[in-house]
């Protein structure tokens, strides 16, 4: 699995152009559920990179939704989801 979290990260130390501060903006954990099993998580600082990229190995034994919650530093709760479905052949 291979995943992008499109997401500024700011680490609260930069400015802007116009010199004012830049406020601290990042993701402070990643929680990945398979069906209703949580088979991941992460916790994050500032000083992770610019939309930062998760990459796991998955047996995908069952049909199911993948899904990602990342919650952030000024409490926004995001979340994305795939279906993973088996195709007879």
């Amino acid at each position: 699995v291979n995943a992008i979290i499109s997401h500024p990260m700011d680490t609260g130390f930069f400015r802007n152009a116009d010199g004012q501060p830049i406020p601290a903006y990042f993701i402070k954990d990643v929680v990945v559920t398979y069906g209703d099993q949580e088979i991941a998580r992460f916790a994050w600082t500032s000083g992770m990179s610019r939309d930062p990229i998760i990459s796991f190995t998955l047996k995908a034994d069952r049909e199911g939704p993948l899904t990602m919650v990342w919650t952030d530093n000024k409490g926004g709760v995001f979340k994305q989801a795939a279906d993973i479905k088996f195709v007879s052949a």
